[in-house]
């Protein structure tokens, strides 16, 4: 999918934007509305009405993945846990199987022990690697998300938008409406 991020100064264009794209109908996989980050401008936007078949979110610049590289990290590192955890945990049991080792029987703990408890080890070194192998982000990436952040606290609402990577946005539609910058961010 790709993902396009376009900055508005107020929360009403956001809204004509998407009635328009629905109109066209432009296939959205997702669509969010991101308040600003210094949200000076909610006050003369509160009495807007914004229904429920518009927008499908909004929400909080901190609390969408795509913003917010430490969410995403976590998520990935949730998703690796499930499979690097068991799998660690057979491996350890498997290489404790195979090669006999009396590595803990000769720590003082009982020998029917073993296996598990190298099962265990397994199951740790499964964990450290979801932790570790999770890690980062590319610089490319890195840069936009500050170019977002830092529009965000200059009080722009953020429209999100995710189309099918095959979809081309409608242009036409996207320079009517009074957008400051539209930076695409590819997903992968």
């Amino acid at each position: 999918m790709s993902t396009f991020v376009i900055t508005l100064k107020e929360k009403k264009p956001a809204k004509e934007l998407l009635l328009k794209l629905r109109e066209a109908q432009t296939p959205i996989l997702n669509c969010d509305l991101v308040e600003p980050l210094d949200n000076r401008t909610d006050n003369e936007d509160s009495n807007l009405d914004i229904s429920k078949e518009v927008f499908a979110k909004q929400s909080n610049f901190n609390d969408i993945k795509l913003l917010n590289p430490a969410l995403a990290r976590k998520d990935r590192q949730r998703t690796l846990a499930t499979w690097l955890i068991p799998f660690g945990f057979i491996a350890g049991l498997s290489f404790s199987q195979m090669t006999d080792l009396k590595t803990f029987a000769n720590m003082g703990f009982p020998n029917p022990l073993e296996k598990l408890l190298g099962g265990l080890v397994g199951m740790i070194s499964g964990a450290l690697g979801s932790f570790f192998s999770a890690g980062g982000t590319n610089q490319e990436t890195l840069d936009d998300l500050r170019v977002i952040r830092k529009k965000s606290e200059e009080g722009y609402w953020l429209l999100i938008l995710e189309l099918p990577i095959e979809i081309e946005p409608p242009w036409e539609i996207l320079k009517e409406t009074d957008t400051l910058k539209i930076i695409n961010i590819r997903k992968q």
